[in-house]
């Protein structure tokens, strides 16, 4: 299996499950670490490969590192995702906005576009997009992490269409707000 953003949160708890199931798990993110304190309490059943999920070459070189040394991946976790400033729409930086899509949209892509041939190789496959309640529901001045969940969603439901018959099975999960370091700012305010 496959984690990207496998060292803290809810990667880090989709890695250790895993791991607990019997899953030799990959996971990935950019601080090497953090992902090495991660794999240290995962067990050994995991390891762990720096990536910048906004690199397409990087994220295929993960998916060949989780497909070693079995030589097949049978679970791809697309988890990477954030959200950029608060504030309203119309205030939206695009420098902000196209990070947001690259980080929570784009590397989604990545993900299934570099896990599926490999898939499609063995016996098929799932991946598991993580989207949020925000992928269809409307979070006032959280817009643009919003929009790239919806298209997380679309993403996960074409894929899905597409990747099938081939025995890959694509699905996305909405979690609600997870007590999380990425989440610390959202618990803090009233707001």
């Amino acid at each position: 299996a496959l984690v990207t953003a496998g060292g803290t949160g809810l990667g880090f708890g989709i890695a250790k499950r895993l791991a607990e199931d019997g899953c030799l798990v990959t996971i990935c993110a950019r601080r090497e670490a953090v992902l090495a304190t991660a794999v240290k309490e995962i067990g050994n059943d995991s390891r762990y490969i720096v990536c910048d999920v906004t690199d397409d070459d990087q994220v295929k070189v993960a998916v060949e590192a989780a497909a070693q040394p079995l030589g097949r991946l049978d679970i791809a976790v697309a988890n990477a995702g954030g959200g950029g400033d608060a504030g309203p729409l119309v205030m939206t930086d695009l420098e902000a906005w196209n990070a947001t899509l690259a980080l929570t949209l784009t590397s989604t892509l990545s993900t299934i576009k570099h896990a599926a041939p490999i898939m499609g190789r063995g016996n098929g496959g799932a991946i598991v997009a993580v989207s949020s309640i925000a992928g269809h529901l409307t979070h006032r001045n959280l817009g643009q992490y919003a929009v790239a969940k919806a298209g997380v969603e679309m993403l996960v439901r074409n894929s899905a269409d597409e990747l099938g018959r081939y025995g890959i099975r694509v699905n996305g999960v909405r979690p609600g707000l997870v007590p999380t370091e990425m989440a610390a700012g959202l618990e803090q305010t009233e707001e």
